[in-house]
């Protein structure tokens, strides 16, 4: 039982993590209304971040669990940073079809 209360308690971050990337980015999207690309940059910001967790996960010098955190550790920066891509996305989808309308 122990187990699965973990594994609630990382969907849960993983969930937190995941809503605090779109609050971000649709936040940077109302004060940057103009500037079309500003709400990317949460996603490009991560990215680097979670390539680096992924890379170094296989380097020889890791010991212990070390690996396992940097895993842990790529897998939220992947879901913080796929939230943004996906919202920035559609908030430009969005925001193409109502300026189509007018």
């Amino acid at each position: 039982m122990k187990e699965g209360g973990v594994l609630m308690n990382f969907i849960f971050v993983l969930i937190l993590l995941s809503l605090a990337a779109i609050a971000i980015t649709f936040i940077l999207n109302l004060l940057f209304k103009k500037i079309r690309y500003i709400k990317y940059i949460p996603a490009i910001v991560l990215f680097p971040f979670m390539l680096y967790n992924f890379i170094t996960m296989y380097s020889a010098t890791n010991e212990g669990f070390e690996s396992l955190g940097k895993f842990v550790m790529g897998i939220l920066l992947l879901t913080a940073f796929a939230s943004s891509l996906i919202t920035s996305i559609v908030i430009d989808i969005i925001n193409r079809n109502i300026s189509r309308k007018k």
